[in-house]
Order: structure tokens, then sequence, then C-alpha cells
């Protein structure tokens, strides 16, 4: 990430933990910004891409750290 510039995307992988298949339903995106509290991502929903891979469009606030951590959750 380049620190706090709009216009970023971060992706992930996920899979079903009890079949091995790409995850097909909705993932929410966390942002921790510098070892802070963890939040629901501004656009809080990443977009599926296909075949597990989600794409995560952060604010530019959501970039304005030193160290910044995306959480991708899967939810049923």
């Amino acid at each position: 990430m380049i620190r706090n510039k709009a216009g970023q995307s971060i992706g992930a992988e996920l899979i079903e933990i009890a079949t091995g298949d790409a995850w097909a339903g909705q993932v929410q995106v966390y942002v921790t910004i510098d070892t802070g509290v963890q939040t629901l991502g501004a656009g809080g929903v990443a977009v599926n891409e296909g075949n597990g891979f989600y794409t995560y469009h952060p604010s530019q606030v959501e970039t304005d750290g030193a160290i910044i951590a995306f959480t991708f959750v899967g939810r049923e």
C-alpha cells in the first residue's frame, strides 16, 4: 500500500475449510491501522472475483498508517 492514497486494492483467496472448495459467500473486511482497534472496513464487503478470490478497495483513510492489516472474513 502507498500511504494515505485512494484508489488502491487488496485481495485474498478464501476456501471453505470443511471441503477445500473455493468460498462463494459474502466476505466482510476488517481493517487494523497501526495496531489500533480492528473495525469493519468503510466499504465493508469484498467483491467476489471468482474461484474464491476476493478484492477490497480501502478508503484513503484506511491506507494512512505504517502498519495496515486487512482481515477477510467469510459470512454465510
